[in-house]
């Protein structure tokens, strides 16, 4: 039972991660411009990086997530992503700035605060992934 919660967890995420992130290098120039405008500085200063570093860092998480041996790396990556998207969320909410949203595809219809739930969402979904790869595999690993 914990292997096909693992698979779905990580079917879940590589579903989403390879739509958003094929979708932001499909429509990178859009997606680019989004992040230079942001309020957060930093950010719009390594809007070009950005607008590549973390398309390509999705896709590459929904591989590892694909390959067993990779998969506890990808869902700590994974929890990573999803805690620093929140906490950019926060910086945009505090901002009072009414910004497009930079997640591509039908993700970008959501409001700010369903942004909120759903990646809070998909973190629990990361830390439940930790949880479960690991008790299963120590569990394995002992007999």
């Amino acid at each position: 039972m914990k292997k096909l919660l693992i698979e779905i967890i990580a079917s879940l995420l590589v579903i989403l991660f390879l739509y958003t992130g094929l979708n932001k290098l499909i429509e990178h120039a859009t997606f680019r411009h989004q992040l230079s405008i942001s309020p957060w500085s930093l950010l719009a200063a390594w809007s070009g990086v950005v607008s590549w570093a973390l398309p390509i860092g999705e896709v590459l998480l929904a591989a590892m997530l694909l390959i067993t041996a990779f998969r506890m790396t990808a869902f700590i990556a994974s929890a990573i992503l999803f805690a620093g998207f929140l906490v950019y969320l926060g910086i945009l909410l505090s901002s009072g700035a009414n910004l497009p949203c930079t997640c591509g595809g039908i993700i970008s219809s959501m409001s700010w605060n369903a942004h909120v739930w759903f990646d809070a969402a998909c973190l629990l979904l990361c830390i439940a992934g930790i949880y479960l790869v690991n008790n299963t595999y120590r569990i394995l690993n002992q007999h």
